[in-house]
């Protein structure tokens, strides 16, 4: 079985930056671009090439959320209207090719989509950890899976971080810096993982990591 390194890079506002990314990260062969949700868990689907191949290093570039104290609704997005994406749960107006985690876990389930016994997920989209989305994700890929609680961005610098793979994760607003500051949130990165009982691990890794 061969190992896979993919790359999805959202459609949208700053698709070029995504793909332009994924292609540093994992090469432009394995980067693919994606505009639904449906079209996203395709990609992995054909990654996996009918159980021939197991995804090893799993990039999902994208946008996401907002500063929402209390979490967000989980999941990533395009670049533009929230709609298509793939999300933790279904919402009344999502567009018919919107997928879920329901939607992976039962391609998963099928041997469509496999993983590595050892497997990393990295999300760049501004706070997806502020949900149970990478839980979930975890959950039914069981790979090690990456994601920020703040304003995710490449770091600035000679050369900058889209180059060289440094990763910032910090207060994006007046609102979450003062919930940094006063009511002790986290903004940075953090990584979940299963313990050998089956329970989530969660370690914060600090506002800044290299993620290639």
């Amino acid at each position: 079985m061969a190992k896979i390194a993919l790359a999805l890079a959202a459609r949208g506002t700053d698709e070029e930056a995504f793909k332009a990314w994924g292609t540093r990260a994992v090469g432009a062969p394995n980067t693919k671009q994606w505009g639904s949700g449906k079209e996203l868990l395709t990609h992995m689907v054909n990654a996996s090439n009918g159980g021939g191949n197991c995804i090893e290093r799993l990039y999902i570039f994208s946008h996401a959320w907002p500063y929402i104290p209390g979490g967000n609704r989980g999941g990533v997005k395009l670049g533009g209207v929230d709609v298509a994406g793939f999300y933790s749960q279904p919402s009344l107006y999502d567009d018919t090719d919107a997928r879920y985690i329901n939607d992976f876990a039962q391609l998963v389930q099928e041997g469509k989509i496999t993983f590595c016994s050892t497997c990393k997920v990295i999300f760049t989209g501004c706070r997806v950890a502020s949900s149970q989305f990478p839980v979930e994700f975890l959950h039914v890929s069981g790979c090690q899976v990456i994601a920020s609680n703040g304003s995710s961005h490449p770091k600035p610098g000679t050369p900058p971080g889209d180059q060289t793979g440094q990763w910032l994760s910090t207060a994006g607003g007046w609102t979450e810096q003062q919930a940094k500051q006063n009511e002790n949130h986290y903004v940075g990165w953090i990584n979940y993982s299963l313990t050998s009982t089956g329970e989530v691990n969660e370690k914060r890794l600090g506002e800044e990591i290299k993620i290639w």
